[in-house]
């Protein structure tokens, strides 16, 4: 019986096949090079790391890449695990605030050349189930619903309005159980070609975080 789960992403609608065929055809190489390396230990940044981020487009140069190693010494890290799902954007002092705290930390004193997305990318390596991969194209997926959520939360940046409604999606496909179906639907992939069905099959260890922005791209 076919399942009639369906995914939702910046507002548009996937049922699971839609979806698996959305992995299939993501660029082979890059979850081998951006998401599998283990991080570079809590509390810093390492060269590694910024490296990684340019499979994603990033464009960070090497000076670039020297001032968020450098501005990483006495950056308030956050408790390596975090869960975007935890960060409620009403819970002051909370991991909200302390998203906030760490990603202006980075960008607050960034030079220029040095925007949301590159801040973004470094900080998703460090956070893979925390910080949203907030590149040109999430950004413009998400403007509707973060528009939505500015009369509510009118004190907020445009980039925590983002965070907002893509831990919503997040929320949402956790409890409709439409993520844990995408993971088992990816489990048991089968391609006769070997090595596709593992690459696939591979993209189980992609948090969730992960596995939702992949449907936008």
């Amino acid at each position: 019986m076919a399942s009639t789960v369906t995914l939702t992403v910046a507002g548009s609608d996937y049922v699971l096949d839609q979806a698996l065929d959305r992995f299939v055809g993501y660029p082979r190489k890059t979850p081998a090079r951006f998401d599998y390396p283990p991080p570079g230990g809590h509390g810093r940044i390492t060269p590694e790391e910024i490296r990684r981020t340019r499979y994603v487009s990033s464009r960070i140069s090497h000076a670039e890449g020297d001032y968020f190693i450098a501005r990483a010494a006495n950056a308030p890290w956050i408790a390596t695990g975090a869960d975007l799902a935890d960060a409620h954007p009403e819970v002051r002092g909370g991991l909200f605030d302390d998203m906030s705290d760490l990603y202006w930390h980075f960008a607050g004193t960034a030079p220029r050349g040095i925007s949301f997305a590159k801040v973004s990318k470094v900080l998703h390596v460090k956070y893979p189930a925390l910080f949203p991969l907030l590149d040109s194209r999430l950004w413009k997926a998400y403007r509707a619903a973060a528009r939505a959520h500015a009369a509510q939360y009118p004190e907020l940046r445009r980039n925590q309005l983002r965070w907002i409604a893509v831990r919503e999606d997040l929320l949402a496909a956790r409890s409709s159980g439409a993520i844990e179906e995408l993971r088992e639907a990816l489990a048991r992939y089968e391609h006769h070609e070997p090595a596709v069905q593992q690459r696939v099959r591979d993209m189980t260890q992609l948090t969730d975080l992960r596995l939702l922005d992949i449907l936008v791209w």
